[in-house]
């Protein structure tokens, strides 16, 4: 029984964070900029993974930045950008 719980929690602790290929990735710019982009990426994994990334991440937008043309752009660029890269990573591990 002890096992299995360690196993469990090695797996929570794994599928928390973000995959090998966006940990690298951190946007320049003003705060608002980071924001959008960081809120936009946990959206991207959401929208493109599977049942575990949509629980772990899931959509973020902020609407008292709704205004804020910086948040929003940095949103979308994030958000464009880890959805697609997910499904490169996806893809590359199917076997043919």
């Amino acid at each position: 029984m002890r096992r299995i719980l360690l196993v469990y929690c090695a797996l929570l602790m794994v599928s928390s964070c973000r995959p090998l290929v966006l940990q690298a990735v951190d946007p320049t710019g003003p705060p608002e900029y980071k924001l959008g982009w960081q809120d936009g990426c946990d959206s991207g994994l959401s929208a493109q993974g599977g049942f575990i990334y949509k629980y772990t991440y899931g959509f973020k937008k902020r609407p008292e930045m709704s205004n804020n043309t910086m948040y929003t752009t940095a949103w979308n660029e994030g958000f464009a950008y880890c959805r697609f890269s997910l499904d490169v990573i996806d893809k590359s591990q199917w076997v043919y």
